[in-house]
């Protein structure tokens, strides 16, 4: 059938492997399906999500995914929260960003 109506959607980014974690010969157990909106863990922890995002997703790609719908609709009146959510070192910072203006910060 149809997916279900919402209000709330849960999108998950894998964020790229720190040098700390490649200077640490680490490697990632994390795939993503995005067909199907599925992160495994390993082989056999499957989480589903109504989007998924690899680790080279470019920011206009989760943006244009997941915020400029809310955004239109705050325009129209309507509220809308964005949260980033998870451990520390997780990727929020990442994904959303460092609150720095482009170019600052370069000279």
């Amino acid at each position: 059938g149809a997916p279900e109506e919402t209000n709330v959607r849960v999108a998950a980014r894998v964020r790229p492997l720190l040098p700390r974690d490649t200077a640490q010969n680490c490697c990632s157990c994390i795939t993503v399906h995005q067909k199907a909106n599925q992160v495994v863990v390993g082989t056999k922890r499957a989480f589903a999500f109504d989007l998924v995002y690899e680790t080279d997703a470019c920011q206009s790609a989760v943006y244009d995914g997941c915020v400029s719908q809310l955004l239109d609709g705050c325009m129209q009146g309507y509220n809308a929260t964005v949260l980033a959510y998870g451990q520390t070192g997780s990727g929020k910072t990442h994904t959303m960003g460092t609150g720095q203006s482009v170019g600052e910060g370069s000279e």
